[in-house]
């Protein structure tokens, strides 16, 4: 259950940070053509069921894990954990949408937005639209496979910054 949780507060802290940096920017003004084309954008992206389809082919691999933690995780339990992780990356994914777009629209130009627009409206972006949930469950187990390279290196990286002996454990207070 531990990677499970993992997993979704990963998700989850992309999605923040994603969602977070409009904040910085609300006080510019967003030029309204470019916020409707970056709407437009997103509903061509279909980032919507893009984010469910992608969901729904890595809960798979977190319920695998999760069995692997918790052998005792019944088929129901395995069903509303897939359930409530892919609702709840849909509702959050339509709250970073709200958020991006003007992020969007003040980044790039009117031509760059049409560009992006054009290209998913073409059957070369509307290729790439249908072959993400395939190739996100595929990268899902991949990236898995790293992260436990990836805390190690970090961790390396942070004892030659620092003395790691004064580092605090995880839920216990510092010396």
């Amino acid at each position: 259950m531990f990677k499970l949780q993992r997993a979704i507060a990963g998700l989850a802290v992309v999605c923040i940070i994603a969602a977070g940096t409009p904040a910085v920017c609300a006080d510019a003004p967003v030029n309204p053509h470019r916020l409707e084309l970056a709407r437009k954008l997103f509903a061509q992206m279909q980032m919507d069921q893009m984010m469910d389809g992608m969901m729904r082919q890595m809960t798979p691999t977190m319920i695998a894990q999760a069995r692997k933690t918790n052998p005792n995780l019944t088929d129901e339990q395995a069903k509303a954990i897939t359930e409530a992780v892919t609702e709840s990356a849909s509702d959050l994914m339509k709250k970073v949408m709200d958020r991006v777009a003007p992020l969007y629209a003040e980044t790039f130009t009117d031509k760059e937005m049409q560009d992006l627009v054009d290209f998913y409206d073409s059957p070369s972006g509307r290729a790439m639209i249908a072959k993400m949930p395939t190739m996100a469950a595929k990268m899902g187990p991949m990236m898995q496979d790293l992260a436990p390279d990836m805390v190690a290196d970090v961790q390396r990286r942070i004892c030659t910054k620092t003395d790691c002996t004064k580092l605090a454990a995880p839920g216990k207070p510092s010396a």
